[in-house]
C-alpha cells in the first residue's frame, strides 16, 4: 500500500505539471460546433473536456431567428449576450435582453431564452461545473427541448417588472447601464469598495489617484452596488485598453477573458498568447503573472470571468500563501 501522505506531498507539483501541459486559449475557428437538446448551435469555448484546467466552463451558443433554447435548470449562470435581441424566462418572469445585456441564472432556476429579433442571437455562458461536480452537486435537469417558437409559446407570459429579483438579486444589466469607471478614477473607486474580495485585493489598486489596471472598466458582477448576488461564477464586467496601450502587471488566482473586439497579445506566465475577437483566454492561476497589450487600432475590449473558488473563497483566506501581486500600473507604448 502506497504512502498516502507522501501521495499528498506531490499533490502541488502535480498540479504544476498538469497547468503546465493544458491549453490556455482557444480561437473562434479552433471551436468545434454541436447541436445539443439545449442549443441550437454551441461550442465549448473553455473546459476540461478542450484540454483547459479549470474550475468551470464556459461556452458559446446560437439562437436562430424564431427559435428558443431548451428549458433547463442547474447551478449558478452568467451570460452575455454577445450579439442579437429576445428575452429569457426564468423561474416563469421574463426578462428582456439585447446585445451588450449580462444575465444571472440563480442556483436553481428554470431558464429558456428566446430570438425575437431579426439576426441571430449569439451568447457567451459560464457556469462552475467542475467545483459542482467534485462537491456531489452537478444536477442538470431539462424539462424542454431546443425549437422553433410557436405563437402559443408567447401567450400569457409574464414580465418581471424588475430587472431585481426580491431574493435573487438582479437578474439582467444592459450594458448601457453598467458602471463605467475609467482608469483615472480607478484608485478612488476601488478605495470606496470594502467586501472582502476588494480589501485582498492588491494595494496599489485600491489608493485614490492612482491609474486603472485598463484605460476602463465597465462592471457588471463586480461591484456589490450593481445589485448581483452570484457566488459561483461572475461575468465582473469588460475590461478595455486603447489603441497602444498595455495594461497594469498583475498576479492573481484564476480568470478567463473572452476577447468581444479588437486584437493583441498577452504575456501570461511568460507565455505570449495572441488574441483577437473571439478569442477565450485563461490566466490559470494563482499568482500567475500577466499583462495585457493593445496592438490594434481599436479599442480592445475583453469581457472577464472568475469563479466563486477565487472571489468568494480562496482569495481572502488563502492571501497569506497565495497573495494577489502588483508589479507594474498600465500605460502607453508596446
Amino acid at each position: 500500500m502506497s504512502n498516502y501522505y507522501e501521495n499528498w506531498l506531490r499533490y502541488w507539483d502535480d498540479e504544476l505539471e498538469e497547468k503546465s501541459k493544458a491549453r490556455t486559449y482557444i480561437n473562434e475557428e479552433d471551436l468545434q460546433w454541436t447541436r445539443t437538446r439545449q442549443d441550437w448551435r454551441t461550442a465549448l469555448l473553455c473546459a476540461r473536456e478542450s484540454g483547459f484546467i479549470t474550475s468551470g466552463v464556459a461556452t458559446i451558443a446560437e439562437i436562430p431567428p424564431g427559435w428558443h433554447t431548451g428549458k433547463h435548470s442547474h447551478g449558478e449562470e452568467a451570460i452575455y449576450i454577445v450579439q442579437g435581441q429576445g428575452f429569457s424566462l426564468v423561474d416563469g418572469l421574463k426578462y428582456d435582453w439585447e446585445t451588450g445585456s449580462c444575465l444571472f441564472m440563480p442556483y436553481g432556476s428554470s431558464h429558456q431564452h428566446f430570438n425575437s429579433g431579426p439576426d441571430t442571437v449569439k451568447y457567451f455562458s459560464t457556469m462552475a461545473l467542475p467545483l459542482e461536480r467534485f462537491c456531489g452537486l452537478a444536477r442538470i435537469m431539462q424539462y424542454e427541448d431546443v425549437g422553433e417558437t410557436a405563437k402559443s409559446d408567447l401567450v400569457g407570459l409574464s414580465a418581471a417588472g424588475s430587472d431585481i429579483h426580491p431574493e435573487h438579486g438582479r437578474i439582467h444589466m444592459k450594458r448601457l447601464d453598467a458602471l463605467v469607471v475609467d482608469s483615472e478614477q480607478a484608485g478612488e473607486f476601488r478605495s470606496k469598495l470594502k467586501d472582502e474580495f476588494s480589501i485582498t485585493s492588491p494595494k496599489e489598486t485600491r489608493i485614490a489617484g492612482t491609474p486603472g489596471h485598463r484605460s476602463r472598466v465597465m462592471w457588471f458582477m463586480g461591484p456589490p452596488q450593481n445589485g448581483f448576488k452570484a457566488r459561483e461564477v461572475e461575468i465582473t464586467g469588460i475590461l478595455c485598453d486603447k489603441p497602444g496601450m498595455h495594461s497594469g502587471k498583475h498576479a492573481h488566482m484564476e480568470a478567463l477573458l473572452y476577447v468581444l473586439q479588437g486584437e493583441g497579445y498577452s504575456v501570461v506566465d511568460g507565455e505570449r498568447i495572441p488574441w483577437k475577437t473571439g478569442t477565450l483566454f485563461q490566466v490559470q492561476g494563482p499568482q500567475t503573472v500577466h499583462q495585457h497589450f493593445n496592438t490594434g487600432p481599436i479599442e480592445s475590449q475583453q469581457l472577464r470571468i472568475h469563479f466563486g473558488t477565487r472571489s468568494h473563497f480562496f482569495q481572502f483566506i488563502a492571501r497569506g500563501v497565495f497573495p494577489t501581486k502588483y508589479y507594474e500600473y498600465s500605460s502607453y507604448g508596446l
